[in-house]
């Protein structure tokens, strides 16, 4: 920048500066009893003798007749006593001043509308000399509302003025043209914001103003803009900013920190929860692709006029499925969960849209044999999405027998009831922890994999069934429940310290939208028993994550939040795999979706699940349910955890 320009940007600022000393302490004399009631009262009351006066100038070219003088008289009296006492009776004075807006404006007119009505009923009753003019009352309802308006919106304005303050962060504020508008006004009130500048999606609202704020640029625009301006702060508006990751790089390359403000908007639909409202869509933003905003039209072909069933269907990616599945013309939607709080809450959820008269609950657990083969025999689902499953690994390593129970003997029961009640396909959700697993509960998933690998070889090579299987394998899902972004946003929202468990772990990382997409398209290529999983792209190291975190919630890592190494937890590893060495990978007709050749499954496997599923129904010891799960052919292997504790005990 040149010394000229440097020069004009402090002419600015001091001219600015000088403006909100002048008003603060202009806003600062108004005496706090100029807020009370009875005082508002009699300010509309002189508002009202004002416009009347002015009515009368108007209809009388500024020369009022001295016939008119002594009617006028008596109706000044009038109008200066119904105007405040009609508004006082309907509630009028309850709307405060300092936060009058547009729906404030509408309600004062609807207001003073019946007052003139009023008025205009009282004068055609009138029939003496000093009746006042028809065209005076209707003349005097429009310069009522203007000094009425007038007298709020001062009243907000000093409002505003008395919170600004001189040292506040000069901030840009990016977002569309309506979160724009809520941010500006929101932020106004903070106290603590210099509002700078907006920036918008819309190339068409550049140059223009919005709420007074001069909107400076285009999101392509936002490298010039924070090397031109003194800008220590940029707030994105709402939480579906396009291209939110290139921000970030340009804020940090810029030094400036980036937060998230998401629209009210949003926070009302449910689009954003209140214990995520910074964080989760922020962070979902930068970490995932660009995915379509309508269903595949082969997704859309495999659903329409299908009877769906969708285990899990209370959980993060199982209420996901639903509300994406009850949108693809199926003739009936089956949702089921053991939680009845979850179904009760998602049934809420569906009341009012289009289909919801199809959605059937089902509250029952799928290990129940009996409560299984009934649902399959009075709905005949055409479509299984198998969601419900133990995940939490530190938890499953104290619980086998349940998650032998649940996520083994109860995918077996689904895939049984599919194959004997004519189910068209069966998706199954893995994860990414079924690779050589070192937990229980990626150990019970692997071994679920192969269940349903099994029944797909029995439909195909024996021709004993016509229903197809598939598996779909997931990372972490962001933003799902106990996942890795909501502790470390609550460890933040404490003050720290954010903790992970080891230095060089990675993983790998998918958002629920990515998750959804990922099910209902395996479920179109559903045939063989393959697994499918989504091109995952690198892994992510968690103490990098945890760091950038820290930095989109504006602070340090190291300085203002520490970064904590507990220890490795039950059954975790340092680095996950999505396929085992020499695994057969290719692609499908999906970008970015792989397929995982099915792989051979031995003779003796039923056979060894159901030693395991009677050791599981015994409640035989966690080391017992290890031990057999050591013997199915999953490469099952202890983590670093159980080595050392091995040793310690040794």
């Amino acid at each position: 920048m040149t010394f000229s320009g440097v020069a004009k940007l402090i002419n600015i600022e001091s001219r600015r500066l000088v403006f909100l000393r002048t008003s603060r302490q202009i806003s600062r004399k108004i005496p706090s009893w100029l807020l009370h009631r009875n005082v508002q009262m009699l300010l509309d009351g002189t508002a009202a003798i004002a416009a009347l006066w002015m009515a009368y100038l108007l209809r009388f070219d500024f020369s009022i007749p001295p016939a008119q003088h002594r009617g006028m008289a008596r109706w000044l009296i009038i109008i200066a006593f119904v105007r405040p006492c009609v508004i006082l009776i309907t509630n009028g004075y309850k709307a405060t001043w300092r936060f009058f807006a547009l729906r404030d404006a509408v309600q004062l007119g609807a207001r003073s509308a019946l007052v003139t009505a009023g008025l205009l009923l009282f004068r055609a009753a009138v029939h003496n000399g000093a009746a006042v003019p028809y065209s005076v009352l209707l003349f005097e309802l429009f310069l009522f509302m203007w000094l009425a308006c007038g007298l709020r919106t001062f009243r907000r304005y000093g409002h505003e003025i008395l919170n600004r303050v001189e040292s506040g962060a000069n901030a840009l504020i990016i977002g569309s043209d309506t979160t724009l508008a809520s941010a500006v006004r929101h932020l106004r009130c903070s106290g603590n914001i210099n509002i700078l500048g907006l920036v918008t999606e819309n190339e068409r609202l550049v140059g223009l103003r919005i709420d007074g704020i001069l909107v400076r640029g285009h999101i392509t625009s936002l490298p010039n803009l924070l090397a031109t301006h003194p800008i220590e702060l940029v707030i994105v508006a709402g939480a579906d900013i396009h291209g939110a990751d290139e921000i970030l790089r340009v804020a940090a390359h810029f030094g400036v920190q980036v937060r998230l403000l998401p629209s009210w908007g949003d926070l009302v639909k449910g689009n954003v929860q209140v214990r995520r409202v910074v964080g989760i869509d922020q962070i979902s933003h930068v970490r995932q692709r660009k995915s379509a905003n309508t269903a595949h039209a082969a997704v859309v072909d495999c659903f329409a006029d299908r009877v769906v069933l969708i285990t899990g269907a209370g959980g993060s990616i199982g209420s996901e499925l639903v509300r994406q599945v009850a949108d693809l013309s199926v003739k009936k939607l089956i949702v089921l969960d053991r939680d009845e709080n979850s179904i009760f809450e998602l049934m809420n959820e569906l009341k009012g849209k289009s289909r919801d008269q199809l959605t059937i609950p089902i509250v029952s657990d799928i290990r129940d044999h009996s409560a299984i083969r009934h649902a399959f025999a009075k709905f005949s689902p055409d479509i299984v999405l198998h969601a419900a499953a133990y995940k939490h690994v530190p938890v499953m390593e104290d619980n086998c027998c349940e998650a032998v129970l649940n996520n083994i003997c109860g995918t077996r029961e689904l895939a049984d009831a599919a194959i004997d009640f004519g189910c068209e396909k069966l998706v199954m959700i893995s994860t990414d922890k079924a690779v050589r697993p070192s937990s229980v509960m990626g150990a019970s998933k692997r071994a679920a994999e192969m269940l349903i690998q099994q029944r797909a070889i029995r439909g195909i090579e024996h021709r004993q069934h016509g229903t197809q299987f598939a598996c779909v394998r997931f990372g972490n899902v962001l933003g799902s429940r106990g996942s890795v972004v909501p502790i470390f946003l609550r460890q933040i929202a404490n003050g720290g310290p954010v903790t992970i468990t080891h230095e060089e772990m990675t993983r790998y990382f998918m958002t629920i939208p990515q998750a959804v997409q990922l099910v209902l398209q395996a479920a179109t290529l559903a045939s063989t028993g393959d697994v499918y999983m989504l091109e995952m792209g690198d892994p992510v190291k968690i103490i990098e994550f945890a760091k950038e975190i820290i930095e989109m919630s504006g602070l340090t890592p190291g300085r203002d939040i520490e970064i904590k190494v507990v220890g490795m937890r039950p059954g975790e590893k340092i680095h996950e795999q999505l396929w085992n060495e020499g695994a057969e990978v290719g692609p499908t007709t999906f970008p970015h979706v792989f397929r995982v050749k099915a792989s051979h499954v031995p003779t003796d496997f039923s056979v060894l699940l159901q030693q395991l599923e009677k050791a599981g129904r015994d409640r035989k010891s966690n080391e017992v349910i290890q031990d057999l799960l050591r013997e199915l052919p999953i490469d099952y292997q202890t983590g670093p955890y159980h080595d050392t504790m091995k040793l310690m005990t040794s």
